[in-house]
């Protein structure tokens, strides 16, 4: 299951992603059992990567599989995904 990240959802910022290594800007969450996936645009070391993806699973299940519930939770880990 795929959400992609609505206007709104984008003037709240819930699409940005910043780590000490990256900032990341989501284009959508692709839901996979008890992990998620998210695909966008990142910036790492000045430069530009357009796909680019990090998988994470949060700390608590969401109470419901929404974007707002899902980038509110604390992300127990994540890893960059190179394809």
């Amino acid at each position: 299951m795929k959400l992609y990240f609505s206007e709104e959802d984008k003037k709240e910022q819930l699409n940005k992603v910043e780590t000490e290594d990256i900032i990341m800007i989501g284009e959508y969450i692709e839901i996979l059992e008890d992990k998620y996936i998210l695909s966008g645009a990142a910036e790492v070391e000045g430069e530009k990567y357009n796909e680019f993806t990090i998988e994470f699973q949060t700390v608590d299940k969401p109470s419901e599989n929404t974007i707002k519930e899902i980038m509110s939770m604390e992300w127990d880990w994540y890893d960059y995904i190179v394809y």
